[in-house]
């Protein structure tokens, strides 16, 4: 059910049955199913002429409490879109969760790149997460290490504790990563892909966030300077927006 709320947030548009089904990978009965329920609950709208689904407003105040919805939904969103169709790459908002880096909203690109919502990344095992780390004390960027490596998640012997300070020292002198997944220790399954990431200014007390462009590495090295100089344009702009709001 969730993936099929995803599946709208993405396209932005009606949908029907056959497509949603065949997008999800989902049997139709079992998507028709879940569809009914979600119309019966008020969830879910359904055009009787065009035979067409779409979200109800009702699913939109599941999550109005959320504070930091109002944020990321809108000033944040907005930029989002900005870069992907400036760009034509995948746009990814990342915050931390633990040890790991998460991908709290995507937006897919045109190269067929595509990272899910909800997906994470070991904060010690990526640029974005290095860009975080490198702007936290050293003791609590070295606590998320040995918990990573407590956790079994990394071995100690092939990125040691030495090798961390290394890249946070690189990324602390960075407003900007960009780093291949061929860099990596255990790259993606993408591993011609790259990461191009900046951390974005945030509320008072809303949690971390940073805005990535993820597409193949030859295809972002060429664009480079292009999405530099937009990650810029949006680091000013938010953080214009909080100074012009308190």
């Amino acid at each position: 059910m969730f993936r099929i709320l995803e599946d709208f947030a993405r396209t932005r548009e009606p949908a029907r049955l056959s497509d949603l089904a065949r997008r999800l990978g989902h049997p139709v009965s079992s998507v028709n199913a879940l569809l009914k329920c979600m119309v019966d609950l008020g969830y879910m709208e359904f055009d009787d002429t065009s035979h067409r689904y779409y979200p109800a407003a009702r699913v939109a105040h599941l999550g109005s409490w959320l504070n930091c919805q109002d944020y990321e939904q809108t000033a944040v969103l907005e930029a989002m879109y900005l870069l992907r169709e400036t760009v034509g790459e995948s746009v990814v908002l990342a915050t931390t969760n633990d040890i790991y880096l998460e991908y709290v909203e995507t937006l897919h690109g045109h190269g067929g790149i595509k990272i899910l919502r909800g997906t994470r990344r070991l904060l010690v095992q990526s640029g974005t997460g290095w860009l975080f780390l490198a702007r936290s004390s050293i003791a609590d960027a070295i606590s998320v290490y040995l918990r990573t490596i407590e956790l079994g998640e990394l071995e100690q012997d092939e990125f040691s504790e030495a090798d961390l300070l290394h890249r946070l020292a690189e990324h602390r002198k960075m407003d900007i990563s960009f780093l291949r997944a061929r860099e990596l220790l255990r790259p993606t399954a993408h591993w011609d892909a790259a990461m191009m990431s900046t951390i974005i200014p945030s509320p008072p007390g809303h949690r971390p966030l940073a805005l990535g462009v993820h597409g193949l590495a030859e295809s972002l090295a060429e664009k480079r300077d292009k999405i530099a100089d937009l990650f810029g344009s949006i680091v000013k702009s938010l953080g214009e927006a909080h100074a012009g709001s308190d």
